[in-house]
Parts: structure tokens; sequence; C-alpha cells
């Protein structure tokens, strides 16, 4: 179950997902917005939308699911049916010839570890 980030600050749980501290400049450069639009929603609670978190996300190399469903724009279990129904969806399309058709290798939650490379919290 994926937690509840729908309390915490938009620079918090973005710093976290990007492996990085970022700066607010860099979160509404990535929300592709001007500064003073950032400060105003900020100021209003109106800057955490969906389509804020879909660009915001593109445009730091976040998984955009992942940080919609933190925020409880999608829900945990309707990611999990979607990636059930995709898993064992309609068989790959067979290739033509000769050509090997490379099927990618699916990873438990519990297998996952913490990135080598990311920095402590």
């Amino acid at each position: 179950m994926y937690p509840d980030d729908s309390g915490k600050e938009l620079a918090t749980v973005l710093s976290y997902l990007a492996g990085r501290s970022l700066s607010r400049e860099e979160i509404w450069t990535a929300m592709e917005l001007p500064r003073s639009t950032y400060y105003d929603q900020l100021d209003k609670g109106t800057l955490i939308t969906a389509d804020n978190l879909r660009v915001a996300a593109a445009n730091l190399g976040i998984n955009r699911a992942e940080l919609l469903t933190r925020y409880r724009f999608i829900d945990p279990e309707e990611i999990t049916a979607l990636a059930e129904e995709i898993r064992g969806a309609a068989p790959l399309p067979q290739a033509s010839g000769n050509v090997a058709v490379k099927t990618a290798q699916s990873t438990k939650f519990s297998e996952w570890g913490p990135r080598q490379d990311a920095p402590p919290l």
C-alpha cells in the first residue's frame, strides 16, 4: 500500500521521489508555472492538482502514477488492478519471421530495495 502523502508538503514529497533536495524554483519550473502563479496557488491551497503533479513528475523524471497515487488522485487499488489486468491481458503479438520477442521480468515489491546511488534522506 502506498503511503498517503496528501497531508505532506509538495516540496518534501517531490524531493524524496526525485532522490535529491529540490528548491522552490526547481519545483515551479518543473510544474511549468510562473513564480507568481506558483506562490498564488500555494497560498490559496490550489497548487496540488492532478495536472500540476503530472507535469512536475514528467519534468523531474518521477513516475507519474506513483505521485498521483501518493496524493490520492488515483486509488492504489486501481493501480494494482490495472497492473494485474495488463499482466494477464492478451498475449504479446507473435513476431513474424525469425525475430525473437523478449519479455520484461516483473519484480515483486518485496524484492525492491533502496537505490545505491540515492543520497540518504
